[in-house]
C-alpha cells in the first residue's frame, strides 16, 4: 500500500491516521494490514470500572458512560473495535432516555464490542432479549392478551432484512409482523432484577404462519431470527445485502453500486454471518481505496470530536463534549430514533457546523494559554512568517490544505499583521488561527 491509502484506511478504521500506526503498517500489504486493524481483543469490557455516581443519577451516569466511551475512541491501540461498536449501536438503537437503566445500556454496549467481529446471528439473537432492547422497542408490554408489534416490526425492517429487497418488493407483510410479533410475546424481564425474564403464561403458543411456512409452527422469538438469518437462505441473502450496504455507507460513500452490495454481501453469506471476513472483504476491495471512496464522507460529529482531542490532547474530563454533543447532532447512547443516524451530507449545514465551530473554539482558548501553542512564534521567541505559521499549524492537525483553504488562512494571518493587531502574534491571532484550522473543510472529511 501507499501512504495515501494507508492513510486513508487508517482514517475509516481507527479515526486517526496515526504516525505511530502509519510507521507501523507502512511497510505491510494491504492483507497483513487489514488483519493488524481488525485483530483486536475479545471481550473487552466497557468501561472498565462501573460509572456509577452514586447517588443513583441516571443524567449523571450517562455524562460519564458518554466520557469514557468517547476517550476510549481516542485511546485505545485498536480503535476499529469502539469504530465497530458504535456501527453496530447505530443499527441495534436503543435510547439511554427510554430504557433509563445504566447496567441495561452498558451491557447493551459490552455486546456491540464484545461482538463486534463475532457472528451477525449470534449478537442479533443476545441483542433481542437484553434489557435494553425489550424495553426500548416495548417488548416488555408484549403479551398474547394485547400483541406489541414493534419490535418484531423492526426486528426485520431496520436490522435484519430492510421494507424491500433490491428489486423493491417488500420483504415481509403485515401478517408476517403480527405473527412475529406473536412469536415474541412473554418475552421481557424481572422488574425486580431489570434482567431477561420468559413468561410463559403470556406467551402465544397458538400455531402461527410466518412467511408462508408450512405446517404452521408455534413460533418462538428466537425461531424468528433462526428463519431469516440461516433457514432460509432467501431471505438471509436478503438481509446479508441490507446490511452490507449499511456497512459501506458507514464505511466508504454513499450509495453503492449493486455490484459493490452483491460481492460484500456474497461473503457475508458464505461465512454464515461471521462479521471479520465480512468487513475484511470490504476493506480489501480496490472499490475502498478509489477516489469516490477516499473523498465520499464527511466526519459524524463523534469522529470531528475524536480528531479534535487526538490533535489538542485534550480529553473528555477537559472539555466536557456531553454539552456539545446534542448541537451537533450525534448524541452517544440517544440516537434520534430507532432508525440511528445517517451519514455524509447529513452532518453538512448551519446549525451542526455552529456546534462544532463553538466546541473547536473552546478547544482554542485552552490551547493558546500555553506558550507552545503561540503558533506565530517559534521556539526561540522569533516571529514565524505568515506562510510558516499556517504550515505550522496545518501541521498541528495533520491537515493537507487544498489551495483554497490555506490561502484563507494565509489571508488572514497577513491582514491581521497588517492592520497592525497587538500582539500580533499573540492569543488574538493564534486562537483564531487554531480554530480556522479545525472549521476548514479538511478536517471535517473522514
Amino acid at each position: 500500500m501507499d501512504s495515501v491509502q494507508l492513510a486513508h484506511l487508517l482514517r475509516r478504521t481507527e479515526y486517526v491516521a496515526r504516525p505511530n500506526r502509519l510507521t507501523e503498517l507502512g511497510a505491510l500489504s494491504r492483507n497483513d494490514a487489514v488483519d493488524n486493524i481488525l485483530n483486536v481483543t475479545s471481550p473487552v469490557a466497557f468501561p472498565a470500572d462501573p460509572v456509577h455516581t452514586g447517588d443513583g443519577n441516571s443524567y449523571y451516569q450517562w455524562v460519564n458512560a458518554v466520557k469514557q466511551w468517547i476517550d476510549r475512541m481516542v485511546d485505545s491501540p485498536k480503535p476499529m473495535q469502539e469504530r465497530m461498536a458504535w456501527f453496530w449501536h447505530g443499527h441495534f438503537c436503543s435510547s439511554w432516555d427510554k430504557v433509563n437503566n445504566e447496567t441495561a445500556m452498558l451491557e447493551q454496549n459490552r455486546l456491540f464490542r464484545d461482538s463486534a467481529f463475532g457472528n451477525f446471528r449470534t449478537m442479533t439473537q443476545t441483542m433481542a432479549l437484553q434489557p435494553a432492547m425489550l424495553l426500548y422497542l416495548d417488548n416488555v408490554d408484549n403479551e398474547k392478551s394485547s400483541p406489541n408489534q414493534n419490535f418484531a416490526r423492526e426486528l426485520m425492517e431496520l436490522f435484519t432484512l430492510g421494507p424491500v429487497d433490491q428489486n423493491g418488493q417488500p420483504n415481509y407483510s403485515e401478517d408476517d409482523v403480527a405473527a412475529a410479533a406473536a412469536a415474541w410475546t412473554g418475552h421481557g424481564i424481572d422488574w425486580n432484577t431489570y434482567l431477561y425474564k420468559f413468561r410463559s403464561g403470556n406467551h402465544d403458543n397458538a400455531a402461527k404462519s410466518f412467511m408462508g411456512v408450512l405446517p404452521m409452527r408455534n413460533w418462538n422469538g428466537p425461531d424468528i431470527i433462526n428463519y431469516l438469518l440461516q433457514e432460509n437462505t432467501a431471505k438471509k441473502l436478503v438481509a446479508c445485502k441490507f446490511l452490507s450496504k449499511k456497512l459501506w455507507e458507514h464505511f466508504a460513500y454513499e450509495n453503492p453500486s449493486q455490484s459493490t452490495i452483491d460481492a460484500l454481501a456474497q461473503v457475508l453469506f458464505d461465512n454464515d454471518m461471521a462479521i471479520k471476513p465480512w468487513v475484511k472483504a470490504m476493506l480489501m476491495s480496490d472499490e475502498f481505496y478509489s477516489t469516490t471512496a477516499t473523498q465520499g464522507l464527511v466526519r459524524s460529529p463523534l469522529e470531528f470530536i475524536v480528531n479534535l482531542f487526538y490533535f489538542t490532547t485534550y480529553r473528555s474530563s477537559t472539555m466536557n463534549p456531553q454539552w456539545y454533543v446534542e448541537g451537533m447532532g450525534q448524541v452517544p447512547f440517544n440516537p434520534p430514533n430507532v432508525a440511528g443516524w445517517k451519514t455524509n451530507g447529513y452532518w453538512v449545514n448551519t446549525s451542526v457546523f455552529g456546534s462544532r465551530g463553538e466546541f473547536a473554539s473552546s478547544a482554542s482558548n485552552r490551547l493558546r494559554k500555553s506558550n507552545a501553542n503561540n503558533v506565530g512564534k517559534r521556539p526561540d521567541n522569533t516571529i514565524r512568517p505568515p506562510g510558516e505559521t499556517v504550515d505550522f499549524v496545518a501541521a498541528k492537525f495533520g491537515l493537507t490544505l487544498s489551495a483554497t483553504s490555506y490561502n484563507a488562512l494565509l489571508n488572514y494571518v497577513t491582514v491581521q499583521r497588517q492592520v497592525g493587531h497587538e500582539p500580533y502574534v499573540g492569543w488574538w491571532e493564534a486562537t483564531n488561527l487554531l480554530t480556522m484550522a479545525m472549521m476548514t473543510p479538511e478536517f471535517h472529511m473522514a
